[in-house]
């Protein structure tokens, strides 16, 4: 497909010989790094779970300047898109993520815009962006997940089926919000942006997670477009899953502490950033 592209933002096609063929009412769902990660974990998961197929690296400039390590392994920060073929021709799913967000609102506003103008060459019909909605203190058992829409209807529908409930002020903050605000507004394309109750810690501590809050976001996908998922929400594979992230966190944690030790042991102007 033909587009200009910014100087700034580059889409690199995956190396994996994949054709998207005809599409069927292709929707996107986004889930961009934010509080507590809640948006981003649940498409991580959504992606593994339709085993989607990647279609583009998204290379930007706006990104924090530096690489992500993981087991000696290098990778630039960039944005991804997925892409998931319904066999059912219901609804082709593109999935997007990120390692980060950008640095400034500008630069939020140039990458959304672009993904926008994008994704407008496959013509979606529809967006959802998750992510977490930190309005309670201490741990959040079930939490209630809350919508905001381009249209009432799509609100109504959500609280009538008690899937959802309502917002009645607030900013959703970053990509997740800007983008389907932005198709709606650009390209008349409807979109709503659901949210999970999470601990307002998570506005204070970025290393935490709420992996239950990202699961009922999943739940509720899966009830809003019959997506037949077949997934244990038991709060026994929760905890368990739990444990594991956590225990990959505090692995992170370290790996990090040991290369601080080595960082404050080099000359002055030998130090090693990672």
């Amino acid at each position: 497909m033909e587009i200009n592209l910014m100087t700034s933002i580059q889409p690199i096609r995956s190396k994996e010989s994949f054709s998207i063929g005809d599409l069927s009412d292709p929707i996107c769902i986004i889930g961009m790094p934010g509080v507590a990660d809640i948006g981003k974990f649940a498409i991580d998961q959504l992606i593994g779970i339709f085993q989607a197929k990647k279609i583009y690296d998204i290379i930007f400039y706006g990104y924090p300047a530096g690489v992500i390590v993981d087991q000696s392994m290098l990778s630039a920060p960039k944005a991804e898109i997925f892409f998931w073929k319904d066999d059912d021709r219901k609804n082709d799913i593109f999935f997007i993520t990120a390692d980060a967000q950008p640095m400034n609102p500008r630069e939020i506003y140039e990458l959304s815009d672009f993904l926008i103008e994008f994704l407008n060459g496959f013509k979606m019909s529809f967006y959802v962006s998750l992510g977490g909605y930190p309005i309670k203190n201490g741990k959040v058992g079930n939490p209630s997940i809350f919508v905001t829409s381009t249209s009432q209807k799509y609100i109504d529908r959500l609280v009538e089926k008690d899937l959802c409930s309502t917002i009645s002020k607030g900013v959703v903050i970053g990509a997740n919000g800007l983008i389907p605000s932005l198709a709606n507004l650009k390209y008349h394309t409807e979109g709503i942006v659901l949210l999970a109750e999470t601990s307002n810690m998570a506005l204070m501590n970025e290393n935490m997670t709420d992996l239950n809050a990202s699961l009922k976001l999943i739940k509720v996908l899966d009830t809003l477009f019959n997506l037949s998922l077949n997934i244990d929400f038991s709060k026994k594979n929760v905890d368990n899953m739990n444990q594991n992230l956590e225990k990959k966190r505090k692995e992170l944690e370290s790996e990090l502490d040991v290369g601080k030790t080595i960082a404050s042991k080099q000359e002055k102007g030998k130090v090693l950033y990672i």
